[in-house]
């Protein structure tokens, strides 16, 4: 299943439907982590149709291989997973020393989950379902963050 999630993705940064050519710069390398097959399918054609790479798994262990096999600069992950939850893969990303942005994502939100996620790293913690324009909005703000802080600075940065 996830070679075939993986194919998608990689059609979907190649159909012209799907944002144009390969030759056109991608906003962001974005994974998204999620049991939900339906919902998993949804943000993925979502993010997609924005002009972003996305790759989809919906095992978190999946998704520990793709982040140590390839560069990613945003991860979406649900919280609750069967076999381990994405407050696992944050604490094992930011334990490695991994700095990417987690975006984390339940449908089970309250209050000592959100400072759970928080304290971990979680760079947003947003409660589904979720509105597509929220979503692609919370991604651009933490990779535009996240570029930010990564960008060497300039002498007109001083200033």
């Amino acid at each position: 299943m996830l070679q075939d999630m993986h194919a998608h993705s990689e059609r979907a940064s190649t159909d012209p439907r799907a944002g144009g050519p390969r030759d056109q710069e991608a906003a962001g390398a974005i994974l998204i982590v999620d049991d939900d097959p339906h919902f998993l399918r949804v943000l993925q054609r979502t993010l997609a149709g924005e002009k972003f790479a996305v790759t989809a798994t919906p095992s978190p262990a999946d998704a520990v291989a793709l982040i140590g096999a390839r560069t990613f600069d945003l991860v979406i992950c649900d919280l609750r997973m069967p076999g381990c939850d994405g407050l696992s893969l944050l604490q094992h990303l930011r334990s490695s020393g991994n700095p990417i942005p987690v975006i984390i994502l339940t449908a089970y939100g309250d209050v000592d989950s959100y400072l759970e996620a928080m304290n971990a790293g979680a760079t947003e913690y947003l409660n589904k379902p979720v509105k597509s324009e929220e979503l692609i909005q919370v991604v651009r703000n933490c990779l535009r963050r996240s570029n930010s802080r990564h960008r060497p600075k300039s002498r007109n940065d001083a200033a």
